[in-house]
């Protein structure tokens, strides 16, 4: 299995390089309150091409298709899978994809390094206290139990500096583990049950439906990352860069309407937005039955994910010019302002 293994980041530098060198071709910084508000007029754009990460946590998205929301809205949607979520922010910079999903980290981390993306809306809501989303699972024969445990084990990411990263990484340590002992294999969630069963790695942090083949071969769960440490804020988002705002303001208050108004719709219909992951992500319908997201989520954002999202990535870099960067990030830059 092909896998690439870092015992530690350098001052996130993995991330940090990629979007540095797309400052070029990201039209610069404007300020995110620089118009982009809309005046209720149809979207200059009706097709949009939107960059995902596939997970059940898409489910609020599909069922807005499903049930024609978006439609209402005066939009369309083509869906592009992209398992690497700094090919998504490099595709909004470069203008290859118009909405793309990046975690509250990598938003964060782009803007640090000057590329001026915009998170829009939530996927799924603001984490609430039983969030059943992204878990780190252990192998039953690693022997690990609890997030101390991890401290010099192999963790499958999906990405070196990822969200799922940072909150691992800071779970581990307010458990009492040496984080600079664990090593990252960065793997696509696809892969990660089969890694734990192979013994390639010793846990994963994963989504679903793919957190339930592990756990389904004895897998153990350590915790479910963001109810520990971002509940009553968002995490997981729809990114524009700021020239999209710009030149497409009624373009992005109607795809942020129609997913709050998904969000609220899948919370209400459940078993509807279930059925829509069947044809959305090509599941089966068993594996659609057991799809797990945020449910009841509030559609809003709110600043504070941000805030500790900055603060986590600050503690974990060690790269000074990378946490000067961070330290003097404006987060509120960081959200249009039609979103909060």
């Amino acid at each position: 299995m092909r896998k690439s293994i870092a015992r530690r980041l350098g001052g996130l530098a993995a991330v940090g390089t990629v979007l540095a060198s797309l400052v070029a071709c990201s039209g610069g910084g404007a300020p995110a309150d620089a118009g982009g508000e809309g005046d209720g007029g149809a979207p200059e754009k009706s097709t949009l091409t939107v960059a995902i990460n596939p997970s059940t946590q898409f489910a609020p998205l599909y069922y807005g298709i499903q049930e024609g929301i978006f439609e209402e809205h005066g939009l369309e949607l083509e869906i592009t899978p992209q398992t690497d979520i700094a090919a998504i922010v490099s595709g909004l910079a470069s203008g290859t994809y118009d909405i793309g999903f990046a975690t509250v980290v990598h938003a964060v981390t782009a803007n640090a390094n000057g590329i001026p993306i915009r998170a829009i809306t939530t996927i799924e809501g603001q984490i609430q206290e039983d969030d059943e989303g992204t878990v780190t699972i252990a192998s039953a024969e690693s022997g690990i139990t609890d997030f101390a445990g991890l401290e010099g084990k192999r963790v499958a990411t999906v990405g070196l500096s990822s969200h799922n990263t940072m909150t691992m990484w800071e779970l581990a340590d307010r458990a009492g583990a040496d984080t600079e002992s664990i090593e990252l294999v960065q793997l696509p969630f696809g892969q990660m049950a089969a890694a734990l069963a192979s013994g390639d790695v010793d846990a994963a942090i994963m989504q679903w439906p793919f957190a339930a083949d592990a756990l389904a071969a004895g897998g153990v769960e350590l915790g479910y990352n963001n109810r520990e440490l971002f509940v009553d804020t968002a995490t997981t988002l729809f990114n524009t860069s700021q020239s999209f705002i710009d030149q497409n303001p009624n373009t992005v208050r109607a795809f942020a309407d129609a997913m709050a108004e998904s969000i609220v719709g899948a919370t209400e219909n459940p078993d509807v937005a279930k059925e829509s992951l069947i044809e959305g992500l090509g599941i089966t319908a068993e594996q659609a039955a057991g799809a797990r997201w945020n449910i009841g989520g509030d559609p809003a954002l709110n600043l504070d994910a941000f805030e500790v999202a900055r603060d986590l990535l600050v503690k974990f870099s060690t790269d000074e010019s990378a946490k000067t960067a961070l330290e003097n990030l404006d987060v509120s830059t960081v959200v249009w302002p039609g979103a909060l």
